[in-house]
């Protein structure tokens, strides 16, 4: 006589709970994957938020400047004393509206691993306080502006402004970042953006 099976064996046991563990397993580290891609991308998104900020503002700052009569101060220096350049500037493109508030002294460094744009208004601003911005990580900053060009010579870039009272045609801001994963996980990301380059709108001259 035939006797009906009341349950499972030891054999088929462990290969249930086998297979269980398996499936526990992958379907985890999917999930441990899916959370790194996500906080890759975010953090890649947050990124490019901030940079497109310091872009926007370095751009309003540079193409409003004071007149050379109203300041007593280089509008543009270009500081290679150190190991990493320095701008230093003068803007009246801190506040809106833009060209016809107080006059910024506007300084643009690498510190700490990170571009920091710190405007501070020269007393003839009133009721204002500094005013920061940084973008990090970033190993590596550097600048060079554009001459005016002549009937004689063409425009050339250079490393340095020595011009005081007057100011280039252009200028270019480079930042590197660290080298790093792309968002989607495929490989190393391009770690130096494109570059920054604003021109700048001619001074104004007074009315005779």
């Amino acid at each position: 006589m035939m006797h009906p099976r009341r349950g499972f064996t030891l054999l088929e046991v462990i290969v249930a709970i086998t297979v269980t563990g398996l499936a526990l397993t992958t379907a985890g580290m999917a999930l441990t994957a899916a959370r790194n891609t996500a906080a890759r991308i975010e953090a890649h998104e947050a990124r490019t938020e901030a940079e497109s900020r310091v872009r926007a503002l370095l751009t309003d700052m540079l193409r409003h400047a004071p007149r050379a009569e109203q300041v007593d101060e280089p509008l543009l220096v270009v500081d290679r004393s150190g190991t990493t350049p320095v701008l230093r500037f003068l803007s009246t493109g801190v506040r809106e509206p833009y060209g016809t508030g107080g006059v910024w002294r506007v300084e643009v460094a690498l510190r700490d691993s990170a571009v920091v744009v710190r405007a501070t208004p020269t007393g003839r601003e009133i009721d204002a306080s500094p005013l920061t911005a940084t973008l990090s990580p970033v190993t590596r900053f550097d600048v060079r502006v554009l001459e005016h060009a002549t009937r004689l010579a063409t425009a050339i870039w250079r490393a340095d402004w020595p011009i005081a009272q007057d100011r280039p045609r252009a200028i270019e801001l480079t930042w590197q970042r660290p080298d790093g994963q792309r968002p989607d996980g495929m490989g190393s990301s391009d770690a130096m953006p494109m570059p920054l380059r604003v021109l700048l709108a001619p001074l104004e001259r007074p009315r005779s």
